[in-house]
């Protein structure tokens, strides 16, 4: 536990969260611009991204004022001052990783809204957002009170009369129901995935971008034993750079890969113009329900009548992006609908496949 080992330590710890921090900024950045002023259709799912980018920056900060005050380094040649600050910014490190986390999840969450065409989806989307909203909410309330009073958590004479809990079955236990929602996130959309009307070839490049989140799972995986380590450690000073290590791959990781799917229309010109595309197909909401025709969206008829289906050019429509009510005229045969047209499932689909 040498100076050299502390110092490295330090180079290591705060040279990836930089790096992978500078990176989130310049993706979340380019996913804003893409979707405010490309697509024009900046959403839920996008809020919560730039939450998330927030708090992710709150992290590097963190790391550095961890780094001022010795991280990596051992408890023995640590001022008790320094002891004190790095025990109260991991306090604030633990509050700062619950939040990023489940907001991130809301985000992929939010966005599975955008393209939720059943009911289902869209229930279970809902319900994992309100069930991520108590849990984050939980943990933060736990975190803020694992030590009674809070400021025994800092007491390294012995003097402070209190209590604290075991932070290694806390940590456990939040660590492995993230990773169990990760899980459930990843699955959730396969089914509505695999019903888009697309080629076999596109379904599992579709897939295959769902499933990005895979990497951050893994790295939540990792980060228990680097809990273990940290918690289990006789000099966690030392100790604390594994665990805020890959923390910090979690969350940014994370950012990566619910952000790059959605800057397609950034790169490739043809995407734009197909989001903004005049062609519509409609349908009519009967006692059938919605019907779906292959295109670049769908129309919601409010005709009462059973479904009919058919397809129409539109002139002039900014498509895509927001609600667009209207009288249509229809093919010859079918009666006059008054029709809401809005993206499909295929048109948003379409964006994160990787065809234009």
């Amino acid at each position: 536990m040498t100076s050299e080992q502390g110092l490295t330590n330090q180079r290591v710890c705060v040279g990836v969260a930089a790096t992978l921090t500078t990176l989130s900024i310049i993706v979340v950045t380019l996913r804003t611009y893409t979707r405010v002023i490309i697509v024009r259709n900046f959403g839920l799912d996008d809020h919560a991204m730039l939450v998330s980018l927030l708090f992710a920056i709150a992290y590097l900060i963190a790391i550095i004022v961890l780094r001022d005050n010795g991280l990596g380094f051992s408890g023995k040649v640590l001022s008790p001052e320094h002891m004190v600050n790095q025990v109260r910014t991991t306090l604030a490190i633990q509050v700062i990783y619950y939040i990023v986390i489940n907001t991130i999840k809301s985000s992929i969450l939010f966005f599975y809204l955008r393209i939720a065409a059943g009911k289902r989806l869209e229930v279970l989307s809902k319900c994992t957002i309100g069930f991520l909203a108590t849990f984050c909410t939980i943990c933060v309330i736990c975190t803020l009170a694992q030590c009674i009073p809070l400021h025994k958590m800092w007491d390294f004479t012995g003097e402070v009369d209190g209590r604290c809990i075991n932070d290694t079955a806390l940590f456990y236990t939040t660590s492995s129901i993230n990773i169990l929602v990760d899980i459930w996130i990843l699955v959730l959309p396969i089914t509505t995935l695999l019903k888009v009307q697309r080629p076999r070839k596109e379904k599992a490049a579709l897939v295959g971008i769902f499933s990005l989140g895979v990497f951050s799972t893994i790295a939540s995986i990792v980060r228990l034993h680097a809990i273990r380590i940290y918690t289990q450690s006789s000099d966690p000073f030392f100790d604390s750079v594994p665990i805020n290590l890959w923390s910090e791959v979690e969350v940014n990781i994370g950012i990566l890969c619910a952000s790059i799917p959605s800057l397609k229309a950034l790169f490739l010109p043809g995407q734009r113009q197909r989001t903004r595309s005049s062609a519509y197909h409609y349908h009519s909401r009967g006692k059938s329900g919605v019907q779906e025709v292959g295109g670049s969206g769908i129309a919601l008829a409010d005709s009462g009548e059973k479904s009919k289906t058919g397809s129409f050019a539109l002139e002039n429509l900014e498509a895509g992006h927001e609600h667009v009510q209207n009288d249509a005229l229809p093919p010859p045969g079918l009666q006059s609908l008054n029709w809401i047209a809005e993206p499909s499932r295929e048109c948003l689909a379409e964006q994160f496949s990787g065809k234009s």
